[in-house]
């Protein structure tokens, strides 16, 4: 058995990117609080990632974070939480996690819906090459009453997008979800909007006049195209994100 220690947990209250690019980065981003003390449990069949967050539940107890893929099983992994040593969930991901991918970020805790109960969040990259190597599951785990929580996880690119915001003020966050689509011989990074209400993300574009598209050009670019018109863009419009998942 290896158990690997890494670095112990920090918070951040997240406030933007300084100048201002795309135009959601106007908006009240999330405050969070990062761990990153992932130990890592090596099993002839399996590896385990395994995480704890102190004081997570409103009466101090623990929540851990259980990571486990089979190494005969390259689509099938579980997500496995403890209340204290009490084992409470045990949740299907259909992807598998490494060393490199589970290691190379944090976990996160955060109130996406305003509710004033913590959820988590964990952002995990594919391998690939290119624009493939953008690609990364977004894994949402979020606390209900009597804490159990509903998982929601998709397929997304890595980008300022990532970090929730509030684009009307009323404390619940919107995700962003970023996709690659084409149009007349171009690519645009297309940006949907969602909330999680009742169970399930759904779809915001209509409420913020979205999606929004960015041409993809070999140089920095965040100017919403005008290749394309409002109208138009509403058609790429995404009623849930790429491969999701909910359990």
């Amino acid at each position: 058995m290896k158990i690997l220690l890494l670095i112990s947990f920090v918070t951040i209250a997240a406030v933007g990117h300084g100048q201002e690019r795309y135009p959601f980065e106007k908006f009240q981003t999330i405050k969070i609080t990062e761990f990153k003390d992932w130990k890592v449990f090596e099993k002839p069949d399996r590896t385990h990632f395994t995480q704890t967050i102190p004081n997570f539940f409103s009466d101090t107890d623990t929540l851990t974070i259980q990571l486990t893929s089979f190494k005969a099983k390259w689509d099938s992994s579980y997500i496995r939480l403890f209340r204290n040593k009490e084992q409470i969930q045990k949740i299907f991901e259909p992807m598998f996690f490494i060393d490199t991918n589970v290691l190379s970020d944090s976990v996160r805790t955060l109130d996406v819906n305003g509710d004033n109960l913590a959820d988590v969040k964990l952002l995990i990259p594919y391998m690939g090459n290119g624009l493939a190597s953008l690609n990364q599951r977004v894994i949402y785990l979020f606390q209900k009453d009597g804490g159990l929580f509903t998982k929601i996880s998709y397929l997304d690119k890595m980008g300022a997008h990532t970090v929730e915001r509030d684009f009307d003020g009323d404390n619940i966050f919107e995700i962003l979800t970023m996709t690659l689509r084409d149009y007349e011989s171009h690519n645009y990074w297309t940006f949907n909007i969602y909330n999680f209400k009742d169970g399930e993300l759904v779809n915001q574009n209509a409420r913020f006049d979205y999606p929004i598209m960015i041409q993809y050009l070999y140089r920095e670019n965040y100017k919403v195209t005008d290749k394309i018109s409002p109208l138009k863009m509403k058609a790429f419009g995404d009623v849930r994100p790429k491969e999701y998942s909910r359990e």
